[in-house]
């Protein structure tokens, strides 16, 4: 391929660099627990162990997750990251009455730190086949969600993703009729070494619109944001809605005793935003081009608990894309 048909590098100098951020994924053995139970006079609906897959999903289970609603009762919602916010969008569509409960709300929890290219990727899935079948489920009812959205006040778009031939690839990130099958290339269109690779064509969403377009359909739906942190099972019962929807997420391992959740750490750089036109995909190292800033991950760091951001790690996902694009 000549030289002259590749697309360009981006900048990935020093002083592009804007911050380093680090979040928790919320990962779940077993895959997603979408289900419902009684605790006392309380219907607790869990909707919760997407991975790192928030974004992604976030629309179909909110949509599952209040199909599990027998009634038009008040509901509360607890937590207010992306899963909690857009649970509280579906049900206050429905006519419901709905109170979110939660120590922090949108641009203050992890879900504000996602991507997020429409990937359903770091979830676990329960069982060969019916767990596959029900996440392709989720996955298409979220992807015909997102795409009834008006795209630019939810900061969606397509693009184009890249990835060399040697990254990690999973049936299931394809196999759900969302996103087609990778074209494979001869030699992907960057300067760097010569390499093979695939793309594909899948949605961007820009999480800072995301959220900002939730959080004012919320408002403008009534649905109040309380401040409030949940440490005993106690506490629950003095709620005065019926039926509450569990989208604590992390939070489920303590309240619910749910040990089959655990962390993954993921660590991103912020540079100056760039309009590149395409994405870098490759596990988790990636470079995504979000409207506020230049994404480049990462890593998927299990069980660790510390939220601190990681210089070392940061160094080594910027030496990672510079010698991805010869740069170094």
């Amino acid at each position: 391929m000549p030289l002259s048909t590749l697309f360009s590098a981006p900048n990935l100098d020093d002083d592009q660099i804007i911050q380093v951020v680090s979040g928790l994924r919320p990962c779940r053995r077993g895959g997603l627990r979408l289900e419902s139970q009684q605790l006392g006079n309380k219907t607790i609906i869990h909707n919760y162990g997407h991975g790192g897959s928030g974004i992604t999903l976030s629309l179909g289970t909110a949509i599952a997750a209040a199909d599990l609603v027998t009634d038009k009762k008040p509901v509360a919602i607890l937590g207010a990251g992306v899963i909690g916010l857009t649970t509280a969008r579906e049900l206050a569509k429905r006519g419901c009455q709905v109170t979110i409960y939660a120590k922090d709300s949108g641009h203050d929890t992890v879900s504000a730190i996602a991507g997020a290219l429409w990937l359903p990727v770091g979830i676990d899935i329960d069982h060969p086949q019916i767990g596959t079948e029900k996440l392709n489920h989720l996955l298409n009812l979220s992807h015909n969600a997102l795409q009834n959205l008006d795209p630019n006040r939810y900061g969606i778009e397509p693009i184009t993703v890249y990835e060399p031939a040697y990254a990690q690839s999973n049936d299931h990130y394809f196999d759900n009729g969302t996103i087609p099958t990778p074209t494979p290339i001869d030699r992907l269109p960057f300067p760097g070494p010569p390499r093979t690779g695939r793309s594909f064509d899948s949605l961007f969403i820009h999480t800072p619109r995301y959220l900002d377009a939730i959080l004012d359909d919320l408002n403008q739906l009534g649905v109040q944001i309380i401040n409030q942190e949940f440490t005993h099972l106690d506490q629950l019962e003095a709620l005065d809605e019926p039926t509450l929807i569990n989208c604590l997420a992390l939070g489920s391992l303590t309240l619910f005793n749910d040990t089959a959740m655990y962390p993954a750490r993921g660590i991103l750089v912020h540079l100056k935003a760039q309009d590149l036109g395409y994405a870098i995909h490759d596990g988790f190292k990636f470079i995504f081009p979000r409207d506020t800033a230049l994404i480049l991950g990462g890593c998927f760091d299990e069980n660790v608990w510390d939220e601190l951001p990681d210089e070392q790690i940061a160094k080594e996902i910027i030496a990672h894309h510079r010698r991805f694009f010869g740069l170094s």
